[in-house]
């Protein structure tokens, strides 16, 4: 029975029953005290002449014994007092049973088990020492006192008594050795079989450890490498032992910001904060420098604080991104350079996306431009939106590539001319379109320049027919003005007079359209010579302050220090009294007439704001007037041939297309500015001529005037 309990014990241990040893021990211990007092001691005590009381003693050593037992089982574990009961009830029945002639004495060997097998350290000793004590003063009080002790009756007695003592104590401890034996055994076995299963672990971490496609490499706390992996020594040329010894300033690149010292905040900031990831900058053995991404995280190993960093070599991803970006560079400045910008718009929310370069095309900051169908078909000018709607649908029905000009408002609420092309680029599982891809490109200087082409061939075909009529006219008009000299001495009726007169009257007006056409027609290189600006303008403002009205001032602004030109003066004051006159009558109710001229030069720039088609140095002179200003849609006509806002009879319409036709054929140009209520400024640019010689005015090279240039005065302040 004690075996098969035994045996219960051991293998309860082994199956991997979570009880301590101690108290293992403890319910053999109580298992053993039950099953020999009761089964073993007891019934051989039936057959010896005994005292009653080492009876009733075995008895309760043997219940008390199942009841630690029992108690045991269910979590509460009496070391103490199975040890007492132990030592009491040897105390107690050690005179009762024949004391060292008796079988009491052995006993005392399995006890002196009980504290070395349950209790640990200084308690272990101290109890230990306490049975030899007993056990020593037991015998000495029975020497000093030997009528204490209750002798056998007979000699059979104390044989069985012996006998069974001996046979009892053996039984003990043989259990107990037995106990820790096997105990013993099953721990070495599965000791064993935890280092072969270490070992498959072992061998299964380094084959992870090693497979992985990236570095990893294993810091101690201080920083030092405990580990490495196959891939480690690959990437970066060592062998184990060597990348071992290996600290990180030397796997580093080893200058700022890729040295040891921004490496160990990396490391400090993974055990403080987490996790960290990085683009480094490292070196192989062979002194190549490569692009990587480390993550470093902090974590224990077999209960050690431990820094793991994995690292990737990421030279070809680094590569990718950079062409990446070169070529998105290269097309944003193209984009550019071509004043184009690319829309990307979900047809079926209408929502959508557009470059930074469209938004600035409209003078909108790219982060508060919002683009879809509604906000593009919304800016589009009232007269082109028909034909928007009408090509946004064609394009939403063939899928084919359309292309739109039209008008688009931009930020400041003008108007610019968008060119728009724009196809189906992908579409849904039904088959139905889902985006629509394009560009918008700004060709407001193109529509400019077409506009100042047309006009230009305009004038110039006005000018070719106005130098043939005004011959044809000149070749009429001369014999009519001789007849009326010849005649006037030759009639006497006042009537006759008067009608000759009238004819004579409009016959030289029609002999000053005649010099105004040719005016226009013709440059009259041959008269040029070299004009100071300065003296002309004082002049004029002279002639002109004169015969101003009253409430109309004039004021000069004629800096020192203005370039000559190669000009005819009487073609220039023409000129200036054109300008002057029409600002004279500008103004009825007065206002301030003011002349001022600079040294400038034009140059070719991507702005329309002055969309001249001349460069190199001018002399700018401009004539500007406070009075009732020119409608915009007047403006782009006042330079053409007979075209006047007077009432019939008040004016030819020559006047500015005059002005037009002398600093154009001077390689000049003239250009105005006015808003209605806030007066005009018109501005006459003539080649300056520096070191005796006319700068010439240079074209672009293509028979076409180019818009896009802009201003800017010698003294820095643009015009």
């Amino acid at each position: 029975m004690l075996s098969q309990w035994q045996k219960e014990l051991i293998e309860a241990s082994a199956t991997g029953e979570s009880v301590p040893l101690r108290v293992r021990l403890f319910r053999l211990f109580c298992l053993t005290v039950a099953v020999l007092c009761l089964a073993v001691i007891l019934p051989m005590n039936l057959f010896q002449n005994l005292p009653k009381m080492v009876n009733v003693a075995v008895t309760f050593l043997g219940v008390f014994g199942g009841y630690c037992y029992w108690a045991s089982r269910r979590g509460r574990h009496f070391f103490f007092g199975l040890f007492l009961a132990l030592v009491g009830t040897l105390m107690a029945v050690w005179f009762l049973n024949g004391g060292a002639a008796g079988s009491i004495s052995y006993y005392y060997f399995p006890l002196m088990l009980y504290p070395v097998a349950i209790f640990e350290g200084r308690l272990r000793l101290v109890l230990a020492t306490s049975v030899v004590l007993n056990l020593c003063g037991l015998l000495v009080l029975e020497f000093l006192v030997p009528t204490l002790t209750t002798p056998f009756s007979n000699p059979s007695d104390q044989l069985i008594d012996l006998t069974t003592g001996a046979l009892c104590s053996c039984l003990a401890v043989a259990a107990i050795a037995r106990f820790i034996l096997e105990t013993y055994d099953g721990e070495h076995r599965r000791l064993s079989q935890a280092r072969e299963r270490l070992a498959a672990s072992e061998q299964n971490y380094r084959e992870i450890f090693n497979a992985t496609s990236d570095a990893l490499i294993i810091l101690d706390a201080t920083g030092r490498t405990i580990d490495v992996n196959e891939r480690m020594c690959s990437l970066f040329g060592y062998d184990r032992e060597t990348a071992l010894c290996r600290s990180l300033d030397d796997l580093s690149l080893g200058v700022s910001p890729y040295s040891r010292k921004e490496a160990e905040a990396v490391l400090e900031c993974a055990l403080a904060k987490g996790p960290q990831l990085r683009i480094w900058r490292n070196r192989r053995s062979n002194g190549d420098v490569f692009w990587s991404e480390v993550g470093v995280r902090a974590g224990e190993i077999a209960g050690q604080k431990r820094l793991i960093i994995s690292l990737r070599d990421i030279g070809d991803r680094i590569r990718a991104e950079e062409a990446l970006r070169v070529q998105e560079e290269r097309l944003r400045l193209s984009l550019e350079a071509s004043n184009q910008g690319w829309f990307d718009i979900d047809v079926r929310s209408g929502a959508g996306r557009a470059s930074a370069e469209y938004a600035r095309i409209i003078g909108l900051p790219p982060e508060d431009f919002n683009v879809s169908a509604d906000e593009w078909m919304g800016g589009v000018h009232p007269d082109d939106r028909e034909a928007a709607e009408r090509a946004f649908r064609s394009c939403l029905a063939t899928a084919e590539t359309h292309i739109l000009e039209y008008r688009r408002r931009n930020a400041s609420g003008d108007w610019k001319w968008i060119r728009s092309i724009g196809r189906i680029a992908t579409f849904d599982s039904e088959g139905k379109p889902a985006r629509m891809l394009g560009t918008h490109t700004d060709i407001t200087e193109r529509k400019v320049l077409e506009a100042r082409v047309l006009h230009a061939q305009r004038l110039e075909s006005v000018a070719t027919l106005a130098a043939g009529v005004a011959h044809d006219l000149n070749n009429i008009l001369t014999p009519m003005l001789m007849a009326s000299g010849v005649l006037h001495d030759k009639v006497a009726d006042p009537r006759d007079r008067e009608l000759l007169a009238s004819l004579e009257s409009g016959a030289r007006r029609g002999a000053m359209i005649v010099r105004q056409l040719m005016g226009f027609s013709q440059s009259l290189a041959e008269n040029r010579v070299q004009v100071e600006i300065a003296p002309l303008l004082r002049e004029t403002a002279q002639h002109w302050r004169a015969s101003l009205p009253a409430c109309v001032a004039l004021t000069e602004q004629i800096p020192p220090g203005l370039w000559p030109v190669s000009a005819d003066p009487e073609q220039l004051r023409q000129v200036l009294d054109n300008l002057c006159a029409n600002a004279r009558e500008a103004m009825p109710l007065g206002g301030t007439l003011t002349l001022s001229a600079c040294n400038t030069q034009l140059t070719k720039s991507a702005s329309t704001r002055n969309p001249w088609d001349r460069v190199g140095s001018f002399v700018m002179i401009a004539v500007a007037d406070t009075g009732r200003g020119i409608p915009r849609e007047v403006q782009p006509r006042i330079f053409d041939p007979f075209f006047t806002t007077k009432k019939v009879g008040e004016g030819s319409g020559l006047g500015l297309s005059t002005v037009h036709g002398i600093v154009n054929g001077h390689g000049g140009t003239v250009t105005v500015e006015s808003e209605p209520g806030l007066g005009a400024t018109f501005k006459v640019f003539i080649p300056a001529r520096l070191d005796g010689n006319a700068v010439p005015a240079k074209s672009d090279g293509l028979g076409a005037r180019k818009s896009a240039a802009t201003i800017a005065s010698t003294s820095g302040d643009p015009v």
